[in-house]
C-alpha cells in the first residue's frame, strides 16, 4: 500500500505550531519544564486551562483544539471516514467515550466506514490495515489520535518517577492530539510489509524478537536506514533492546535510531501516529531514504511493526 499523508492539525502540550513538531528534533525543541500543585518542577509537557476532572474532559478539550468542532469546519472532510485512535479501554468505557464523542461531534460520524481503535500506539497500524481494506475506489480517512498521561502524574511523582531536579532519569508524560488525511496513492510512502501482535508483560522481548525476525525475514529488504523505536518506558526499551540482536543482519554502521518521545514527551496513543508522519515527512523533505522500520508498544502490550520506503513518480 502507497500513502499520501497530510498533518492536518498537531498540537503537543501547550506546542501548536505544527512545522515546528513535524519537523523535531531538527526545529526548536519543545519545553519540558512543568510544575505540580505542589511546586515542584518536573520534566512534562501539559496544555493551559484543560479539564483536570477527568480523563475524558480533558481530551475533549484536547479534541476542541481540532477544525472538527461544528458542520462547517467538518465539511471540507466530510466525505471521508474518522479513524479515531484512542488509549487502551475497556469495553464498557470505550462505549461511554463513544457515546460522549457522537454527542458533541455528530457531524463527525455521519461516514459509514469511521472507526475506533482503542489500543494505544500501536493502535496506528490497525487504522492502516482498515484503510487498506476500504474499497479502492474510497481508500481515504481522516486519522485523529489523542491522548493524556496529566492524571498519571501524581501516581509518577509518588513512585519517583519523574525527572526532578533532584532525579536526572525518569519518565516524561505529556499529552498531544493530532488530525490527520492519508489517503491510498501511486507514489509516496510505501507500507512494505506490517505485522501486529499481542503479549503478556514477561514475554513482551520474546515477542518483540519474532515480530524483528519476521521483518528480516522479507526477501528483497534492504538494510534499515531508519529505525523509530519506543523510549517512553524504560520496561519497554529493555524489552526492545534485548531483541535488538534479531535485526543485526539488516542493520549496519549508518543505520539511525529514533526516539520520538524524547523530543516530545509520553504522548501515549498519539506517538504511532506521530511516528508515521515523521517518517512521511523526513522522505517528503528527502531528508530520509531506504528503508524504515517503526515498532509500537502500547501499554496495554499491544504491539505493531510497519516497514517503509517512499515512491516516486515515475
Amino acid at each position: 500500500m502507497i500513502m499520501h499523508a497530510e498533518a492536518i492539525n498537531m498540537v503537543v502540550g501547550s506546542y501548536e505550531n505544527l512545522q515546528q513538531l513535524i519537523n523535531l528534533p531538527l526545529s526548536e525543541g519543545v519545553d519540558f519544564s512543568y510544575q505540580l500543585s505542589d511546586g515542584q518542577h518536573v520534566a512534562a509537557v501539559m496544555a493551559h486551562e484543560l479539564a483536570t476532572d477527568t480523563q475524558l474532559n480533558r481530551l475533549i478539550d484536547m479534541l476542541h483544539k481540532l477544525p472538527i468542532q461544528n458542520e462547517t469546519q467538518w465539511q471540507p472532510y466530510s466525505h471521508q471516514a474518522i479513524f479515531w485512535i484512542l488509549p487502551h479501554l475497556e469495553k464498557q468505557q470505550l462505549v461511554d467515550w463513544v457515546t460522549r464523542l457522537h454527542a458533541l461531534f455528530p457531524h463527525c460520524f455521519v461516514h459509514p466506514n469511521s472507526r475506533f481503535f482503542p489500543m494505544g500506539s500501536a493502535g496506528i497500524f490497525s487504522a492502516l490495515s482498515a484503510l487498506k481494506a476500504m474499497p479502492v475506489d474510497n481508500q481515504s480517512a481522516i486519522f485523529i489520535a489523542v491522548d493524556s498521561l496529566f492524571f498519571d502524574l501524581v501516581d509518577f511523582n509518588h513512585d519517583q518517577e519523574l525527572i526532578t531536579q533532584q532525579q536526572d532519569t525518569g519518565r516524561c508524560p505529556a499529552e498531544a492530539v493530532i488530525m490527520a488525511s492519508i489517503n491510498v496513492a501511486n507514489d509516496g510512502l510505501e507500507m512494505v510489509d506490517l505485522f501486529q501482535d499481542s503479549c503478556s508483560a514477561v514475554q513482551q522481548t520474546q515477542t518483540i524478537k519474532a515480530l524483528f525476525n519476521r521483518a528480516c525475514q522479507i526477501e528483497d529488504l534492504d538494510v534499515f536506514a531508519q529505525l523509530y523505536l519506543p523510549g517512553n518506558h524504560a520496561a519497554i526499551t529493555d524489552n526492545w533492546l534485548n531483541a535488538y540482536e534479531q535485526l543485526a543482519s539488516r542493520i549496519d554502521q549508518d543505520t539511525q535510531i529514533s526516539q520520538s518521545s524524547y523530543f516530545t514527551g509520553d504522548i501515549g496513543c498519539v506517538a504511532g501516529l506521530f511516528n508515521l508522519l515523521h517518517i512521511y515527512n523526513r522522505y517528503q523533505q528527502q531528508n530520509a531514504t531506504g528503508t524504515s522500520l517503526q515498532l509500537e508498544v502500547s501499554q496495554q502490550l499491544h504491539l505493531g511493526l510497519a516497514m517503509y520506503s517512499w515512491i516516486e513518480k515515475a
